[in-house]
Formats: structure tokens, C-alpha cells, sequence
């Protein structure tokens, strides 16, 4: 898709600040609302914005207790499409790879609990296409970039 003016510029927006209110977006710009929302609607329909998210100060995350970690995946085949189909809509998954060498996918997931991460990987452990997973438990972040 190629984007417009008026699409990289709320992008840019919505980069800065993700709760931005469409009326401010209209604001800043000098669009009306319903013409904002229609880029912002178009954006999201063609996938060029695939969620919105927030980003807090290290004292604040310090007190979220949310567990990460990271499935390993061995397909039967190369079928990272069809496993990917079938998580792409649990609300845990950050980021999902297909890789290179002895693992064919790799999903990041960050759940409420060890409980949460246990159920899911039992799910993904049943998927007919997966031999096997291998869990690591994220331990400390010491550096992200989104």
C-alpha cells in the first residue's frame, strides 16, 4: 500500500503517543475527525498498523508482573503459516519468527502468569504440525527497541 502524506504524518502521531485521541489527531493536522478516522481505519485494515501500545517509565514496568518467554519451535513441515493461524490471535504473543536452523519458529510471548504460559504451551504442544517446543523463561530485560 502506498501511504499518503495525511498516512505517515498520523503514523508519526500515533508513534509519539499511541493514545492519542482521533479529535487531537484532527487538531493537530487540520482534518476533521471523521477524515481521520478513515486513514486510521484504512491503516489498520491494511495491516500497515498492527496494534497500538504504550511504553512506561522503568518505575511504573517494575510493578507490572507479567511473565515472558520465548517457544521454540520443530515443525513437520515448513508449516509456520499454519501454526501462526492459529495463535495469531492470543492476546500474549508480542512477537512470532520463522528461522533458520534447527528451530522453525520462535514466539515471544509475555502472559499474567507461569499458569497462562504452561496452558498455551500445551496447546501449541497438541498443534498437529509441531514436534516439539522448547520454553526458555525470560529472566531480566536489559534492552529493547520497539
Amino acid at each position: 500500500m502506498q501511504l499518503s502524506p495525511t498516512d505517515n504524518l498520523i503514523l508519526e502521531l500515533l508513534r509519539e503517543n499511541s493514545r492519542r485521541s482521533l479529535t487531537e489527531i484532527a487538531d493537530i493536522i487540520g482534518l476533521s475527525r471523521p477524515t481521520v478516522k478513515y486513514h486510521v481505519d484504512k491503516l489498520i485494515e491494511t495491516k500497515v498498523i498492527s496494534r497500538f501500545t504504550i511504553e512506561m517509565d522503568q518505575t511504573h514496568a517494575a510493578s507490572v508482573t507479567t511473565t515472558r518467554a520465548m517457544f521454540d519451535l520443530r515443525l513437520k513441515r515448513n508449516t509456520c503459516s499454519v501454526v501462526y493461524a492459529s495463535i495469531q490471535r492470543w492476546s500474549e504473543v508480542v512477537s512470532c519468527w520463522s528461522l533458520t536452523g534447527d528451530i522453525d519458529m520462535r514466539i515471544l510471548l509475555e502472559a499474567a502468569n507461569l499458569d497462562v504460559l504452561e496452558e498455551l504451551r500445551d496447546r501449541l504442544s497438541r498443534h498437529p504440525e509441531v514436534i516439539d517446543v522448547t520454553t526458555s523463561i525470560v529472566l531480566k530485560s536489559w534492552r529493547e527497541k520497539a
